[in-house]
């Protein structure tokens, strides 16, 4: 874990300084000798967010802990960014070039792990780090906070700012932060994921869209009156058959996958509510757009087919 953590740290202190000032040995040797006298913090944060795993936008133990790490590196931070609790902006440093560095922190429910190389899960915590988010924040941060002391030591300019950013698992945490016009003035933004070897790469990842579409019908007793009813699940669940049809008319890149979040309270009253959460997933921008306009036909049709009424809410786009 720790050679990741050097080789991605050793990543953004050389794309900053190839940015500001071609290659300079002597700022750069800074930031490693930084990051070798601290490699115990590193561990220790990292084994703290870890344990932590929580889901997105309820990070809250998470994202003090990197904001009050960086605060004691120097950094003003910003918390609370975009109306979302756990997001932040830490800044050290003055004018141009400004320089974002990305960290995430945010845990998924249901990988609950234990730190052993068998599948058990933890009896303190449902949710785990599946795609390695506490090693994400950690190194993220640590290489903000190690660029700040070469360019305190070296009498750099510029600007550097660490992003808390939440709740990339559920793909929303970025898209208030942008729609909030907090990217506007930077000249470079760094990400990185951990993987089995240290390279940079150009390409690009899925758009997507995040939607839940919540039925409205009617209760009633499901041995008694049945026909009195109006059933909210049989609207999600001819949604979902539908949306199934549809895959054999999608593009190649395209994805879709769902999950029922409310199918009713028990099997005897005919459920009023319900709701089915949907990403869409493709290469372009345009494909996702034709396919959330296929979608929200199906759902309408779905409401028509059950007598109910049918609600949605865009997540992120």
């Amino acid at each position: 874990m720790l050679k990741v953590l050097r080789s991605c740290l050793g990543l953004f202190a050389l794309v900053f300084f190839s940015l500001a000032h071609a290659q300079l040995p002597v700022e750069k040797k800074t930031v490693g000798e930084w990051i070798a006298q601290n490699d115990a913090k590193l561990v220790a944060v990292n084994r703290h967010i870890w344990q932590l795993a929580e889901i997105g936008l309820q990070e809250r133990q998470s994202s003090a802990t990197l904001s009050d790490w960086l605060r004691a590196n120097g950094f003003t931070v910003e918390q609370g960014v975009a109306n979302m609790p756990t997001a932040f902006i830490a800044s050290y440093g003055a004018g141009k070039p400004i320089i974002a560095i990305l960290a995430e922190f945010d845990a998924l429910p249901g990988l609950s792990q234990k730190a052993a190389p068998e599948r058990e899960a933890r009896a303190d915590n449902a949710n785990g780090h599946g795609c390695g988010h506490s090693v994400f924040g950690t190194a993220s941060t640590a290489a903000a906070i190690a660029l700040r002391h070469a360019m305190a030591k070296h009498n750099l300019p510029g600007t550097i700012r660490l992003y808390g950013t939440p709740a990339e698992e559920t793909g929303i945490g970025k898209i208030y932060l942008v729609k909030d016009g907090r990217f506007d003035d930077c000249d470079a933004v760094l990400h990185w994921h951990a993987n089995d070897r240290t390279q940079s790469s150009f390409g690009y990842t899925k758009a997507l869209v995040s939607v839940k579409y919540s039925f409205r019908g009617l209760a009633a007793h499901a041995s008694r009156s049945p026909h009195e009813g109006k059933s909210a699940l049989d609207a999600v669940e001819l949604m979902n058959v539908a949306a199934n049809f549809l895959r054999e008319h999608l593009p190649e890149d395209a994805r879709m996958h769902y999950v029922i979040t409310d199918g009713g309270g028990q099997p005897n009253v005919v459920p009023p509510t319900a709701q089915v959460w949907y990403y869409l997933r493709a290469d372009k921008h345009r494909t996702v757009e034709y396919m959330f306009e296929r979608l929200a036909d199906i759902a309408k049709g779905a409401a028509l087919m059950t007598g109910t009424s049918v609600a949605s809410q865009v997540d992120s786009d």
